[in-house]
């Protein structure tokens, strides 16, 4: 299980952001990054080996869950660790590698 199936099964958000519990509250799921799943031991920045996720859609199919949403764009890096650039720069290798990990 991966991605926005994987983040609704465990009620909770994606490494780098903080969702409320959708047992309790609607929320919405950062689907940028998580097409293959959480990063492994709690990464969160510029994790390897990630995918884009669900496309943006207001149509969850789950009633507690708003909407899928690329909050992160795809390349912003989160800084220069694992070899991105500065926080918020453009960083076309990563948005790259995200894309081609994408199941669609």
């Amino acid at each position: 299980m991966v991605g926005a199936a994987w983040a609704v099964a465990q009620g909770a958000g994606v490494p780098g952001l903080i969702i409320p519990d959708c047992v309790a509250m609607r929320c919405v799921i950062d689907t940028s990054r998580n097409g293959n799943g959480s990063a492994t031991g709690g990464e969160w920045c510029n994790p390897a080996g990630r995918a884009l996720g669900n496309t943006p859609s207001v149509s969850s199919g789950q009633p507690l869950i708003d909407a899928y949403l690329w909050i992160k764009a795809p390349g912003e890096s989160d800084g220069t660790c694992n070899g991105g650039p500065s926080a918020g720069g453009w960083w076309a290798d990563y948005a790259l590698g995200l894309a081609q990990r994408a199941a669609y």
